[in-house]
């Protein structure tokens, strides 16, 4: 997938051909996934590019001033663009962007800049300043300037309620694994490169690989069962997310996965790690002796749980 980084980067013979939609598509969740379907159909069937026109921040921090958890870090949207099958990709700095009115973003950003002549809105999305544009106007707002508009089907839940990044937030920050998945279309799942820890997990006769998981949206502290992705590589595993209270450890959470028969450092690789089910919560042993102890039940949930198919 090409990706362009910043409004300057676009240029009309980038992609001579293409599809275009917008959004910050965070969670990349059930609802995008349609979007990106139809957006992938409409360039196939038109013989162009996919492209997807996405922001580094989300819009309400650049307009409140209110820093907004994202779900997926940018890596981690565009890892899911890419898999499911779009192009290219341009990701803007919203702030560059949100002065101008519907037909300006037309005209100067998707005519202008990317030379593009089509453009997918999801069913409720709204771009331009003051979001004046909608599936109620922007067809008629491109008709002028030669910009064909078209609009995504809506998908709803199980009760028939919009997905929305908002309620698939809340459903991780409350532990509500499946609910999110539910929602996704996809298991919770957490993207993060393998960098240097404390290296207490040797000690434990349990090696872990600490993931930098920073701009990913984390679930309640505790110990899950996972299945860990590394390249071509899949595994089930245990990851504890936490402070490591036995150790005396403050601060910053920490994200550390295990993964029997994986041996050899993996620092610098990039780890998918999907969560299956919170096993427990996190908690403070008198010694190391006790946390062995409770780490090798954990394992032997592991095990029950691979055998039963559920990891």
């Amino acid at each position: 997938m090409k990706t362009f980084l910043g409004l300057d980067t676009l240029r009309p013979d980038a992609l001579p051909e293409c599809v275009s939609t917008i959004g910050v598509f965070d969670g990349v969740h059930r609802g995008h996934r349609q979007v990106l379907y139809e957006l992938n159909a409409w360039a196939r069937a038109a013989g162009a590019a996919s492209c997807v026109i996405t922001f580094t921040r989300h819009p309400a921090e650049v307009l409140h001033g209110r820093a907004l958890p994202m779900i997926l870090s940018l890596k981690h949207r565009l890892q899911e663009f890419e898999r499911l099958g779009v192009d290219a990709a341009a990701v803007l700095d919203f702030a560059a962007v949100q002065e101008l009115d519907p037909q300006a973003f037309l005209r100067e950003v998707l005519l202008g800049r990317l030379g593009c002549r089509r453009l997918l809105l999801g069913f409720d999305s709204r771009i331009g300043k003051d979001r004046a544009g909608d599936a109620s106007n922007l067809p008629a707002l491109g008709a002028p300037l030669g910009v064909e508009v078209r609009i995504a089907s809506r998908v709803a839940d199980r009760e028939g309620r919009k997905i929305g990044s908002s309620a698939i937030r809340d459903a991780i920050l409350g532990g509500a694994l499946e609910a999110a998945a539910n929602m996704l279309g996809r298991p919770v799942a957490l993207r993060g490169r393998v960098v240097p820890g404390a290296g207490r997990g040797k000690g434990l006769g349990t090696a872990t690989a600490n993931l930098d998981v920073e701009g990913e949206l984390l679930p309640p502290d505790g110990v899950y069962l996972v299945r860990v992705f590394c390249g071509a590589e899949t595994a089930p595993g245990v990851a504890n997310l936490g402070r490591r209270p036995t150790f005396g450890a403050e601060g910053e959470r920490a994200f550390e996965v295990h993964v029997p028969g994986w041996t050899g450092e993996k620092y610098g690789e990039t780890f998918e790690v999907r969560l299956v089910r919170r096993i427990r919560p996190e908690i403070r042993f008198p010694d190391a002796t006790a946390l062995r102890a409770q780490i090798a039940r954990d394992l032997e949930e592991l095990a029950r749980a691979v055998a039963s198919g559920e990891v």
